[in-house]
């Protein structure tokens, strides 16, 4: 696979299903030109037909039918405007416009909404559909008067006078009814069965910008509210009983005493009466994460809640019952990305190391793959990931993969650092690791302690000691691995981004003398100045731990005497996750000791624009850092 293969990614998600589970509705997105085109297709269940587009974009998403199977709510962008709700018959037809918001409908509202724009939602009778907007405060725009953190998020830029509200508006048009106070924040909403109520997830406490804790409320269509939590949890993606007596959400516990403590820990189900009270966890807290980067409501199945369950690099879609047990209905080295359900029929976008995604359908136990949207890149040339192992100084077990080039070798290698921590890699296609292999590195991926996937012990055990055993644990793979006949331990190098920024400097560090060069990426260098320049200054501060003296020792930045070897710093200078102030401090001080550094700098751009910027941009990247490599590690 190489840079420009990337224009051959087609990516399914915001799956869908109709009631009767005969048709399945999902989004492609692809690279068109330098931007990007999302379409809505379809797809029988049954597999008796090959897919059919039904919108041509060019920024299409979100399907949603309607409880008679007619009609598909979507959301669609005119370009200059933003998102707006459209409807179009399912038969064919002209789509119509329902909405006509400033800045648009399904806006994200926390970083978790990184994957999409919230799916409006019919009501239960079909005559009506909600949605999310955000709405602008006038007498608050530029210049704008800041009293709380969060105020700006990346990707969107400023939020704090421009809430996100709830609104109602007839499926055949008119004007549009705003639920809740407009003073708060609101998101992911579900219906009520009687129709007579959302809920929705908000944060109206006093230090709700303070903390991490957040609640669900019930929103009448009569204009009034009701809390249904007790602030003790993050709340995300509700969905009501079908008796109505009840709330399921996906959340994080253990937000008290310290409502500031979500980071590294597990997502879990959790139940809640509608008429309000405290919510019950009803999976296992220490061995169950589930995944929560979903744009529509959790799915009830006959026998209990549909998930996606992280495992060692996998996403499984799992039916959690009501005592939190768990079965698995996709399994395997793969991941789940999207999924929905009508009766017996489950659809999902299932990914691997070959494709960014397949919508198969499950009935009856078996599934059946009906998209071939991987056969481009595939015919492109990928290569497979090996599983490795090693065992840490202290004991510990190291999992993670090894992508080899063609050839015999000895081939030269490079460790390459996921983000977050708290996140995973595994088996889904990784660009980046194709493209370094086909250019003939051999290529480390792993899952540290720190990282999701492995039990909530495995993530929190680096909070407050960043560099330990993370460090500890790359080191020992990466031992393992230049320990093969096939690698080549003198030219291996080191990257990453974000937390993989970090680790890199922090390598480049302590571990000079394994690596010939680094590159890092958006990344982490001094967490000092977090706190008041990133949109999750708070979350990262939090992994840091509350105790100062603690922190010098945590920095990259207070080591960087100790970086001698050649070192490329990368940033994009829109980034509102890590500003690109990391990037310039660590350039600041490696220069000023006459260290080997150069510093790239994309314009605009966000803390994603690796993954989802600009093809152009992205494509010039992948030639910056194997031009780097093959300066250091190839060329002699």
């Amino acid at each position: 696979m190489r840079a420009e293969d990337i224009r051959k990614i087609r990516t399914p998600g915001s799956i869908a299903i109709s009631p009767d589970g005969a048709t399945i509705a999902f989004v492609i997105t692809e690279i068109d030109g330098d931007g990007y085109r999302s379409s809505i297709h379809a797809v029988a269940s049954d597999g008796s037909g090959p897919p059919v587009r039904l919108t041509v974009g060019p920024a299409d998403t979100a399907p949603v039918f309607s409880p008679d199977g007619e009609t598909i709510a979507f959301l669609r962008a005119e370009p200059p405007g933003p998102h707006q709700l459209w409807v179009m018959p399912v038969t064919g037809g002209a789509p119509r416009r329902l909405t006509d918001h400033p800045l648009g409908v399904g806006n994200p509202v926390t970083a978790r909404h990184a994957r999409g724009r919230a799916a409006p939602a019919w009501s239960p009778d079909g005559r009506r559909i909600a949605y999310t907007a955000r709405i602008p405060q006038a007498e608050q725009e530029w210049p704008r008067r800041i009293t709380r953190l969060r105020y700006r998020i990346d990707e969107l830029g400023y939020v704090h006078d421009r809430p996100s509200q709830v609104f109602v508006i007839d499926a055949r048009g008119g004007p549009a009814k705003r639920l809740g106070d407009a003073e708060f924040d609101h998101w992911d909403i579900c219906w009520h069965p009687t129709g007579e109520h959302l809920v929705a997830a908000t944060a109206r406490h006093a230090d709700r910008d303070l903390d991490d804790a957040n609640d669900l409320v019930a929103l009448g269509l009569d204009g009034g509210t009701r809390c249904l939590t007790r602030t003790s949890t993050t709340v995300n993606l509700p969905t009501c009983a079908p008796d109505g007596r009840s709330v399921y959400f996906v959340g994080i516990g253990g937000l008290r005493p310290d409502p500031n403590d979500a980071r590294a820990r597990n997502m879990g189900l959790w139940q809640v009466p509608f008429d309000g009270g405290d919510p019950k966890r009803l999976t296992e807290a220490e061995s169950v994460d589930l995944d929560d980067g979903r744009t529509r409501p959790l799915q009830i199945a006959a026998d209990g809640i549909l998930g996606g369950l992280l495992v060692r690099g996998a996403v499984h879609l799992v039916s959690i019952a009501g005592d939190g047990a768990l079965r698995t209905l996709i399994g395997g080295a793969r991941q789940v990305t999207d999924y929905a359900r009508a009766g017996d029929t489950i659809a999902a976008c299932m990914a691997d190391t070959t494709s960014a995604g397949e919508v198969v359908v499950l009935r009856d136990g078996r599934e059946r793959v009906l998209t071939g949207l991987g056969s481009l890149l595939t015919a492109s040339g990928l290569r497979p990931l090996h599983e490795i192992g090693a065992t840490a100084p202290d004991g510990y077990p190291v999992h993670g993969w090894l992508v080899l080039p063609d050839g015999q070798g000895p081939h030269p290698v490079l460790l390459l650092v996921h983000g977050g921590p708290d996140v995973q890699v595994g088996y889904i296609l990784f660009d980046e690791a194709q493209v370094y292999a086909s250019a003939g590195y051999a290529v480390i991926l792993s899952n540290p302690r720190g990282s999701a996937g492995y039990g909530e012990a495995h993530a929190r055990t680096i909070k407050g000691r960043l560099g330990t055993v993370d460090a500890a644990d790359l080191i020992a793979l990466l031992d393992a691995v230049t320990a093969r006949p096939d690698i080549d331990r003198s030219r291996v190098g080191v990257l990453g981004g974000s937390y993989g920024g970090f680790m890199t400097s922090w390598l480049a560090a302590h571990h000079g003398d394994r690596f010939r060069a680094a590159l890092g990426e958006r990344g982490v260098y001094s967490q000092d100045s977090m706190m008041g320049t990133s949109d999750l200054g708070l979350a990262i501060m939090s992994m840091i731990g509350p105790d100062r003296d603690t922190w010098p020792g945590q920095t990259p930045l207070n080591y960087a005497d100790r970086i001698d070897i050649p070192f490329l710093i990368m940033h994009w200078d829109g980034d509102l996750r890590v500003p690109i102030e990391q990037a310039q401090r660590l350039f600041a001080a490696l220069r000023a000791q006459k260290k080997p550094v150069e510093f790239v700098v994309f314009p605009g751009g966000t803390h994603n624009s690796s993954r989802s910027g600009p093809p152009a941009q992205r494509i010039k990247r992948f030639e910056i850092a194997l031009e780097w490599f093959g300066r250091h590690l190839i060329r002699r």
